[in-house]
Order: structure tokens, then C-alpha cells, then sequence
């Protein structure tokens, strides 16, 4: 049952990584914050996440946002890879904020929405199944930690990102697309970890291209067009601990598309009534909850 595959792959995915060190870090900062008492007895990597990483950041404005839209600006199509086979092909619409992902070994299209939704078709039932496996801001905030540290991209962009989002509602929800809304040339310029260098890519001779100096990272590169837009992202890891991750080369190319999401059936990531009991999808903050439950008596 490959939409039940699916999810699982991802909860596993998300909620091993929930030990990582920067998520305890700011989870702990998170429940300071909300007046949650923390033990003192828990130890964690504090280098993992480093709010302060290069003289860069400090030039660059604080994200506004009024709504997804100012942040989710444009169309783009996400191909992906993998030793010159194209694996997968992914569409975001900008207008209805959602993502379609065909796969070349899938028949039918896996989808994302604003709300952190996943949609995958069932074989079996004949229809197509959604979770939502964490409220979009906990997912973003996940992602947001899991994605730059397997692929070696700057943390600070990514997580100004989610807080901007997190602050109207939203979250980054769409993996590796997001990034095409997220880097910029100016997120490296500063940083020795990359080397840059002018490629012609487009018909322009004019593209900037970042080479990683990670020795793990052999010939990994994230390469901009002559507009400043996220062009392609090649990664090779020979780090074992990301072994199973996707790799290979992304190409970003920006033209409009349309994403409809598919009628769907509701699924609990624990199916049964032990799902009603622990509700999951409630995500790393449960207080918001709890106070919206209060509220409502």
C-alpha cells in the first residue's frame, strides 16, 4: 500500500529526527517561552544550531510578511536527478499554495498543501489518503532543521523563514521546494564553506555557482541564474548518517503551474481508537491547544 509506505517513511523520518540536537534546543527555548518548566539534567549539542553564524546574516532584512502569498511568490517546477535519470518532477502553484510531485515509478501524484497535509493514493482502496502528521509550523520547523542539516545549507535563512510563517499561520511544508522561495546568493557570498564561481546556465554566462568544501560533500554545489533564483542543487554525500536521503541533482526552472488537491480521506498516523487518544497531528505545542479547548467551554 504505497500511500500508507509513504507516510510512515516520512513520520519515522520526522520523529527520528526529533532527537537531533537543534530541535531540543529550540523546543527547550520554545517551552521557556510559554512558561514550561525544562530539566536542567538534559544534555544536547548546543553547536548544532548557531543563531549567529556569519557576518552575512546580520545584513540581511528581517522577513514582513502579511500573508503566504508575500512569501510564496511564484510558480516552480522542481525536477530531481539521479544519475542523469529523472526521478521525480515537482509543481508548485504560488495561487492555491500546493505542490503535486510525480514520481517516474508512481502513476499518481503525491501532494502537499499550506497546512502541512499530505496526500498519497491508496492501490488497494482506490482512493487517495491524507495525514497531517504535525500542525504546519512544527512540520516547518522540522523540516526546516532536517533539511539544512543533510543537504549543508545555512541554517539562519531557513529558520528567519519559518519564524516569519510561524508568525502568520503558515509554515514551510513543502521539503525541498522550498528553497526556491528561501537561499539567495547573498546567503553564501560571506561563508568559506562555498566557493563561488560565474557558469553559464539559462543561455547566460552570468549564473553563480557555490562549490561546498565539506571533503564529505565531493562535488556538491548550489548554483543560482543571473536573476538570483535558486537554479540547481547538486548533492553527493558520502556521509553514512544521510545515506538514505535523497541525492543527486535539483533543477529549479520557474513556469506557472496548477495544482489542484484531490478529494481525500482522512488518516490518523495511529489508526485506531488510540488515535482519538493521542492525537499526534497536535504536533510539539500542545498548549495551543489546550487553551483553544478551554476557550471553547
Amino acid at each position: 500500500m504505497k500511500s500508507k509506505v509513504y507516510f510512515l517513511l516520512l513520520a519515522g523520518l520526522l520523529f527520528s529526527f526529533c532527537a537531533e540536537a537543534q530541535l531540543l534546543e529550540k523546543l527547550k527555548e520554545r517551552a521557556k517561552e510559554k512558561g514550561i518548566q525544562t530539566s536542567e539534567e538534559v544534555k544536547y549539542d548546543s553547536t548544532a544550531y548557531d543563531p549567529n553564524l556569519g557576518p552575512e546574516y546580520k545584513k540581511i532584512e528581517e522577513l514582513q510578511l502579511s500573508s503566504a502569498k508575500d512569501f510564496f511568490n511564484k510558480d516552480v517546477i522542481m525536477a530531481l536527478y539521479n544519475d542523469g535519470q529523472l526521478v521525480q518532477t515537482s509543481f508548485f502553484d504560488s495561487e492555491t499554495i500546493a505542490m503535486r510531485t510525480e514520481q517516474a515509478n508512481n502513476k499518481d501524484p503525491i501532494y502537499h498543501d499550506d497546512t502541512g497535509k499530505f496526500y498519497a493514493y491508496n492501490n488497494e482502496k482506490g482512493y487517495y489518503e491524507t495525514m497531517k502528521l504535525l500542525p504546519s509550523s512544527s512540520m516547518g520547523f522540522m523540516t526546516a532543521g532536517l533539511t539544512t542539516q543533510v543537504y549543508k545549507l545555512q541554517q539562519q535563512p531557513y529558520f528567519e523563514s519559518f519564524k516569519a510563517l510561524e508568525s502568520i499561520g503558515s509554515g514551510l511544508n513543502f521539503l525541498i521546494l522550498e528553497m526556491a522561495f528561501i537561499y539567495k546568493p547573498e546567503h553564501f557570498n560571506q561563508d568559506t564553506s562555498y566557493t563561488p564561481e560565474k557558469v553559464p546556465c539559462n543561455g547566460s554566462d552570468n549564473c553563480t555557482r557555490f562549490n561546498y568544501n565539506f571533503p564529505d560533500y565531493p562535488g556538491s554545489y548550489i548554483q543560482f541564474d543571473e536573476q538570483g533564483r535558486l537554479n540547481e542543487l547538486y548533492i553527493n554525500s558520502t556521509n553514512p548518517q544521510f545515506k538514505d536521503e535523497p541525492k543527486g541533482k535539483f533543477v529549479f526552472t520557474y513556469k506557472e503551474c496548477i495544482v489542484k488537491i484531490p478529494d481525500a480521506v482522512e488518516q490518523s498516523i495511529i489508526p485506531g481508537p488510540l488515535g482519538k487518544l493521542l492525537p499526534i497531528e497536535k504536533g510539539l505545542e500542545p498548549w495551543k491547544y489546550n487553551k483553544k479547548d478551554k476557550q471553547k467551554k
